[in-house]
């Protein structure tokens, strides 16, 4: 395995108003993906303003100035591409993929919503119907009300602590006036970014970008969000919710995306939960039969994030010898480490999915956004990542593990099925166990905007209804 990653051919384009762009020329396919990314996300929302971010990335394809609503998306069609945005906590991303001979009238959409948005009230009031639809629909989903209980539970100062999407109390009380003044507030070149693959003339592009962009006016710079205090012991919940599967969700305070750390617990949910060769996998699926699914994720974020278990339980299966068994797997972790042919098999893994994500010109673009929004160093990370992880010593991940999957720091959220307490859950108690780290395949469609487990990749799920 090589030990070092081939930075692409990038251009920095930088504007005196903060403004930054990306530009990488790539053939032969005569296409271009052009991505603008924001940094504003949930992190950035009021008391009061929960899901404005969201609802705003919506209200940006219902007219500028410019451009009449529907017209972006009519354009878009006319020119036989395609265009999306998402929605995390840490950012908002708007793209597009064009052909290109006319990929630069996405340049022209991005600059003019940036600041001369409508906000029109009437269809503020019609897109808050959508948006309330849309958050309805993912109660209804079984994973994505227990992820988010576990969050609440990790986070209790920090914004992390609400939803993407928001509360409907706050969404449903949120007045037009009230988005227009958080836009004017967050969205400018300052607070932005614009990554461009393709087929592209970069000397042509670095002046369309300055002419378009240049004139934009400065906003206030990011407010840093509060701290989260350390957690003073384990926090545990139960819901009752209406579905008749009993589901588990461990998380695991941890540390920010790009650090070493970060890595080391890629590693670590890879052997925990992430495939059929997994120790929850081996012990939980196939030799006590007891869940039918469950997965670990590593959700390091711009602020510190967590580590994440899911398990979905097999009809008759006793919460109580599930929990204890996670609990036990996750001390074996830290006592043992990741075996040698394990940590050898993983680290081919992970290889294969970072460089799978060079194929498209927008697979790349989102690439170099991730990096570029969430790391200190930006993009010029992707040059470290796959040595860093082929860096990480046996020692170091036991170490990391100690450090981090500790159940007195610890998340634990029961979802039940009906209103009655199913037995043994209560008596689960923390069996001495010390640490823990996880979440499931299944719950990957709970979160909006969530980067992939190489901390790549397009958050599809973000995207607009």
């Amino acid at each position: 395995m090589t030990n070092t990653t081939m930075l692409p051919d990038v251009e920095v384009v930088e504007l005196e108003n903060g403004f930054k762009a990306l530009l990488v020329e790539r053939g032969p396919l005569p296409v271009v993906a052009s991505v603008l990314w924001y940094r504003v996300g949930s992190r950035d929302e009021r008391t009061g303003e929960t899901g404005v971010s969201h609802f705003l990335e919506h209200m940006m394809f219902k007219g500028t100035e410019r451009y009449a609503k529907g017209q972006i998306d009519l354009q878009t069609s006319k020119m036989g591409g395609s265009n999306n945005a998402f929605t995390d906590t840490d950012g908002t991303a708007y793209y597009f993929t064009l052909a290109s001979d006319r990929w630069e009238q996405a340049l022209e959409i991005e600059a003019s919503r940036m600041r001369d948005c409508l906000l029109d009230p009437h269809e503020f009031a019609n897109e808050k119907n959508v948006v309330l639809e849309e958050l309805a629909m993912g109660e209804d989903e079984p994973w994505r009300p227990l992820y988010q209980a576990t969050e609440a539970l990790l986070y209790q100062v920090h914004p992390y602590h609400h939803p993407v999407i928001g509360y409907r109390e706050d969404l449903e009380r949120l007045s037009a006036q009230q988005m227009r003044d958080y836009y004017r507030r967050n969205y400018g070149p300052n607070r932005a970014f614009l990554v461009v693959v393709g087929n592209i003339d970069r000397a042509r592009t670095a002046q369309r970008i300055r002419e378009l962009f240049g004139p934009l006016p400065r906003v206030d710079d990011r407010t840093p969000p509060l701290k989260e205090p350390p957690p003073l012991g384990e926090r545990r919940a139960i819901m009752r919710t209406p579905h008749s599967v009993t589901r588990l969700c461990i998380g695991f305070p941890t540390c920010r995306v790009g650090e070493r750390d970060d890595y080391a617990l890629d590693l670590l949910a890879h052997d925990l939960g992430n495939s059929k060769n997994s120790r929850l996998y081996r012990r939980l699926v196939r030799e006590e039969e007891l869940v039918t699914d469950v997965s670990v994720m590593n959700e390091t974020r711009q602020e510190p994030g967590a580590m994440f278990v899911l398990c979905e339980l097999r009809d008759g299966s006793v919460p109580a010898k599930v929990e204890m068994i996670v609990r036990e797997e996750v001390k074996a972790l830290v006592r043992e480490g990741v075996a040698k042919k394990d940590l050898q098999r993983i680290r081919a893994q992970i290889r294969a999915s970072f460089l799978f994500q060079d194929e498209s010109v927008l697979d790349l673009a989102m690439k170099l956004g991730r990096f570029e929004a969430g790391t200190p160093d930006g993009y010029r990370t992707l040059a470290t990542v796959l040595p860093t992880y082929d860096s990480l010593t046996p020692g170091e991940l036991r170490d990391v593990a100690t450090r981090y999957l500790d159940f007195d720091k610890a998340a634990v959220v029961w979802a039940l099925p009906g209103q009655q307490p199913q037995a043994g859950v209560k008596s689960a108690k923390p069996a001495k166990a010390t640490k823990a780290a996880g979440k499931p395949r299944a719950a990957r469609r709970a979160k909006k905007g969530k980067r992939a487990e190489v901390k790549v990749a397009a958050s599809k799920r973000g995207k607009r209804a």
